[in-house]
């Protein structure tokens, strides 16, 4: 009998529940569910505390982090790690995040990498300024390469004109605001957002640039 008992616990490793376990839910795990994200951007709705729904946040800032590149299969080195971005949920956020709000020509743009970071440093001349100041009318703008992943950058065209939403850099340079929000391209006089930007930029800063809504 001894033997037939522990070939039955060899056939059978995983242990039979005890009626503590079965009585007490707190002793099982729930798999975790992994949150949502939209390419760089972590959008959030909002958060329900003690069954009372609070109020939706208008913006979700996050900073963002990369990492040094490692080594993926076969000895292959793996993309940067992704990285969060904000997102504005209004149009007042949007653009009071920016320190400064042009029209813009993009004149040239180069390809630059630095630790596994691939960035597009684009030369822009402005054509109208509707927030902030700037004492020179040719600036440098730089926004991740298009096709990088950490995230995708927005493919700007050389000759075009466009709405830019920068925040200024240490180094004198500017960023846009997020790759998804950061850019509108001018076409007839109007402004037209990018394919996940679903926020329009206000009639103020639009008169200031001489669009039209």
């Amino acid at each position: 009998m001894i033997r037939v008992k522990s070939l039955m616990q060899q056939a059978n490793p995983v242990p039979d529940t005890t009626p503590d376990q079965a009585s007490d839910p707190a002793s099982h795990t729930t798999p975790d569910t992994p949150a949502a994200s939209a390419r760089w951007g972590v959008r959030r709705a909002g958060l329900a505390l003690g069954g009372l729904a609070a109020l939706a946040a208008a913006v979700v800032a996050v900073p963002a982090v990369f990492g040094p590149r490692g080594k993926g299969p076969g000895g292959d080195p793996a993309p940067p790690p992704a990285a969060d971005e904000p997102y504005y949920t209004t149009t007042a956020d949007l653009e009071r995040s920016a320190d400064l709000i042009v029209r813009a020509r993009l004149d040239a743009t180069r390809e630059t990498e630095e630790d596994g970071i691939q960035e597009t440093v684009a030369t822009v001349s402005v054509a109208a300024i509707a927030r902030g100041e700037t004492p020179d009318r040719t600036l440098r703008v730089s926004y991740p390469a298009p096709g990088s992943g950490q995230p995708d950058g927005p493919g700007l065209t050389v000759s075009h004109e466009y709405v830019l939403l920068l925040d200024r850099t240490d180094d004198g340079g500017y960023t846009l605001v997020n790759t998804d929000q950061g850019y509108y391209g001018v076409d007839a006089g109007h402004a037209e957002a990018g394919p996940d930007n679903d926020v329009a930029l206000s009639g103020g800063v639009l008169a200031a640039l001489g669009l039209k809504r």
